[in-house]
């Protein structure tokens, strides 16, 4: 669904151009935020996995660990415990 909206109103329905003296004092007033020149390294990986058993099945599991190894492996956990799984891809939703 799309949102349309005119860039200028009409008058004559009763709108009015809201006064922009008043959002200028107030972004003035706001307190200043300074951004970090390096942004903090992540204490976890977290990873969206897709797996294959050797009958070809798939599987996908969310993995989460402090290293890549750890957050496969929790993965790993996740799937169903009668076949073995081989991780064919993965998606980095958090860290490096």
């Amino acid at each position: 669904m799309t949102l349309a909206a005119p860039s200028s109103l009409n008058r004559q329905r009763g709108f009015r151009r809201a006064n922009t003296t008043h959002f200028k004092q107030a972004r003035s007033t706001a307190p200043k935020r300074t951004i970090p020149s390096t942004p903090a390294t992540p204490s976890q990986v977290v990873l969206m996995v897709d797996f294959a058993s050797p009958e070809g099945r798939a599987w996908w599991a969310v993995g989460v660990g402090d290293t890549l190894a750890e957050a496969l492996a929790f993965a790993r956990d996740s799937c169903p415990t009668d076949t073995t799984w081989e991780p064919t891809r993965w998606n980095d939703l958090y860290g490096d």
